[in-house]
C-alpha cells in the first residue's frame, strides 16, 4: 500500500510571511521519493519529503511534453514552488521561494482593487532589467491576466506580474503589492532557470497545495480526455450536429455566443468535403477554486478543402451533469 510521510522545517512563522525574508535553502530531489535539503545562493525553506507514490498537485491533470516545470503560489501562505517532471509522472517540489502579492490580499475582480488574481495563468514573455523601472527588481514575467475565464466573469485589471523586489529594498510584507507576486531578486535570477515564457504555467491559489496521486488524477484526465478526442473526432468527420453537441448553452467566445457560433459552424460545414484536425502538446489544468473547471491548451493542426490553420487553441471545459462542455474556445496568446 502507497503511503506518504512529509515533514516540514519551519524556522518562524515570521519567516514565510515576506519576500526576501531568509537564508537559503532548496530542495534537491531527482524522483520524488526522497528529498535532502541543499544549501544555495537563492531564498526558499527546507522541507524533507518521503512520497512513496508519485504525486501531483489537485488540478494538474496533464502537462504538455515540452513542458518540464510549473510554477504554483499559495497565496495564503505566501510560498511560490518550483515543481519539475518526473520520470514517473509526478511532479517534484524543487524549490520553494517566500513572495509578497497584493495589499488587500487576493480574488482580484476590478482594476486598482490591489489583489493578486486567483486561477490559472501563464507567464506570457520577459521582460528585462534594462526595459524597467529599478522598482521591478531585476525583470518580470508577465501572465497572461485577464485570462479567458477572468473576461467571462467580465474580471478587469491589467498588468499582473512575477517580478523582482526594488533593488533598494531587501524585503517586503506578505501583502504588499499592486496584485503582483514579488520575489527577492536572487531567487528570481534563477527563476529564469525554469521559465519557458509564453508556455510555463503559474498556478495561484489561495489555500496550500493538495496533492494528489497521478492514479487518481488520471481518472479525471481520462474521462476529459475521451470528450476531447470525441469533439476532434465529431469535428473531423464534419457531423456538425455532433460536433456542436460538445459546446454548454452558456458558450461564449467573447465575441458570440452560442447561437451565432453554431450558425457559423453549421455554414463553414456545408462547404467541406474533408476536414483533418490533429491536436498535439495538450496542457489540462483545472481552476484552483473549481476543479470541474479545466483550462487546455494544444497546438492545432487544421486542414479541409478549402482552408488550412495552424496555431495554439485553448477552450475551457466544464463538467456538467451531461459530461464536460466547452464554455470557452479561442486562440491562445
Amino acid at each position: 500500500m502507497w503511503f506518504v510521510l512529509v515533514v516540514l522545517s519551519f524556522f518562524s512563522p515570521k519567516l514565510f510571511a515576506q519576500a526576501g525574508a531568509f537564508p537559503a535553502l532548496s530542495i534537491n530531489s531527482t524522483e520524488n521519493r526522497m528529498s535532502t535539503l541543499v544549501e544555495t545562493n537563492d531564498v526558499g525553506f527546507g522541507r524533507e519529503q518521503i512520497l512513496l507514490e508519485p504525486q501531483r498537485p489537485q488540478g494538474v491533470l496533464k502537462l504538455a511534453a515540452h513542458q518540464r516545470y510549473l510554477l504554483w503560489v499559495e497565496l495564503k501562505s505566501g510560498r511560490l514552488h518550483v515543481m519539475e517532471r518526473q520520470s514517473h509522472g509526478g511532479l517534484s517540489t524543487i524549490k520553494i521561494i517566500p513572495t509578497s502579492i497584493g495589499k488587500n490580499g487576493y480574488g482580484k475582480e476590478i482594476e486598482g482593487d490591489k489583489l493578486t488574481p486567483i486561477g490559472v495563468y501563464r507567464l506570457t514573455s520577459f521582460i528585462e532589467d534594462l526595459g524597467l523601472d529599478d522598482f521591478y527588481g531585476n525583470g518580470a514575467f508577465p501572465l497572461n491576466y485577464p485570462n479567458a475565464h477572468d473576461r467571462l466573469l467580465k474580471r478587469t485589471g491589467h498588468g499582473i506580474w512575477l517580478h523582482g523586489l526594488p533593488k533598494n529594498v531587501d524585503q517586503r510584507p506578505l501583502m504588499d503589492s499592486d496584485g503582483c507576486v514579488v520575489v527577492d531578486n536572487n531567487s528570481f535570477d534563477r527563476l529564469t532557470e525554469y521559465i519557458q515564457a509564453g508556455a510555463t504555467y503559474i498556478v495561484l491559489s489561495e489555500d496550500d497545495i493538495k496533492w494528489e496521486s497521478v492514479d487518481k488524477l488520471a481518472i479525471q484526465e481520462a474521462s476529459l480526455s475521451a470528450a476531447f478526442e470525441q469533439w476532434r473526432s465529431d469535428w473531423a468527420a464534419i457531423n456538425t450536429e455532433a460536433y456542436l453537441s460538445h459546446y454548454s448553452e452558456n458558450f461564449s467566445d467573447l465575441t458570440s455566443d452560442i447561437q451565432a457560433w453554431s450558425s457559423n459552424m453549421t455554414y463553414e460545414n456545408r462547404s467541406k468535403t474533408h476536414i483533418f484536425v490533429e491536436v498535439s502538446d495538450v496542457s489540462l489544468i483545472a481552476d484552483p477554486r473549481d476543479q470541474g473547471l479545466v483550462t487546455a491548451r494544444f497546438f492545432q493542426r487544421y486542414r479541409s478543402n478549402n482552408y488550412d490553420r495552424y496555431g495554439w487553441k485553448e477552450q475551457l471545459w466544464q463538467q456538467t451533469d451531461d459530461g464536460w462542455k466547452i464554455i470557452y474556445e479561442g486562440d491562445a496568446e
